[in-house]
């Protein structure tokens, strides 16, 4: 089993990784929950066919740590220190990501996570709707939507909303 769930370790942490990065918008609490994700696939990993299933269960969990994070009464009370890059490591990795990722974090939270799943993880529409349990026609709206506002942060436009 340890072979097994190293491999898949392997395969997804970077996915993980990047769809906490696109809600927490910040590394070390990324990686707290990469880390909380891991441990509760480790708990539960016999109960796994194959590496689909494993894949769209580690989206799900990762989303609902991602907003037991917010809803904690520490991470609402606590006030944002910025972070300065130059003091976080960040291996090569996570730095090519980083440009458009930045893009992405000038857009308002719903286009945002939706064009993260359509364009980072290969997500269907479908597969969508079901784990940010919203109806297929509203993601479609919310990737359009997101497409346009994305144009607009690379061209300039708009900074933070």
């Amino acid at each position: 089993m340890d072979e097994e769930y190293t491999r898949i370790f392997n395969l997804f942490k970077n996915d993980v990784y990047r769809l906490a990065f696109s809600y927490t918008k910040n590394y070390l609490e990324s990686d707290d929950i990469v880390q909380s994700v891991f441990i509760k696939l480790y708990k539960n990993f016999d109960r796994f066919e194959d590496d689909i299933c494993i894949k769209k269960w580690l989206t799900r969990v990762t989303i609902n740590e991602c907003k037991t994070l917010f809803l904690s009464a520490w991470k609402r009370k606590m006030f944002p220190i910025t972070e300065k890059e130059e003091n976080i490591a960040i291996d090569k990795e996570k730095q090519k990501d980083i440009g458009l990722i930045d893009s992405l974090f000038q857009l308002p939270k719903k286009y945002r996570i939706v064009l993260f799943l359509f364009y980072y993880e290969d997500y269907k529409i479908k597969e969508i709707a079901e784990i940010l349990n919203i109806k297929e026609a509203t993601i479609k709206t919310r990737l359009s939507r997101g497409r346009t506002l994305l144009k607009d942060v690379l061209k300039g436009g708009i900074k933070n909303e």
